[in-house]
């Protein structure tokens, strides 16, 4: 009897997992995070490079003392999106509206409206 218990609850937990590791890779294709996201108020953009949950990433937004671009690596973990440079790391909650459409907020609230930019490109293979 132990041993029926023993493999019946191996069971329920690997079909837990697969359905959670399904259901995150689905979500991951939904947000469809790498390409070129242009910042709403058109001072920049993001551009994530990469795989659907990590990569590397260059910012590009204009200040008033002029153009910065920051670059270094990229990962999605739950509902937070990391980036990484040199210098330091930033999260960011990732709020989702619709397909092409979200924003980042930052710790303190403030947010940022994204639109991803459409391509002709199709990429072959990836990871």
């Amino acid at each position: 009897m132990p041993l029926i218990l023993t493999i019946l609850v191996t069971l329920v937990v690997i079909i837990y997992v697969r359905s959670n590791k399904r259901a995150k890779q689905r979500w991951l294709t939904t947000l469809d995070l790498p390409g070129r996201w242009v910042m709403q108020t058109a001072e920049g953009y993001l551009q994530l490079d990469g795989g659907l949950s990590q990569g590397t990433f260059t910012l590009h937004a204009e200040e008033r003392a002029g153009q910065q671009v920051r670059t270094g690596s990229w990962y999605f973990a739950s509902d937070q999106l990391v980036l990484s440079t040199q210098t330091g790391q930033r999260s960011f909650k990732v709020n989702f509206f619709r397909a092409g459409v979200l924003s980042l907020e930052e710790a303190d609230g403030t947010a940022m409206l994204y639109h991803k930019a459409a391509t002709n490109v199709v990429p072959i293979g990836g990871s």
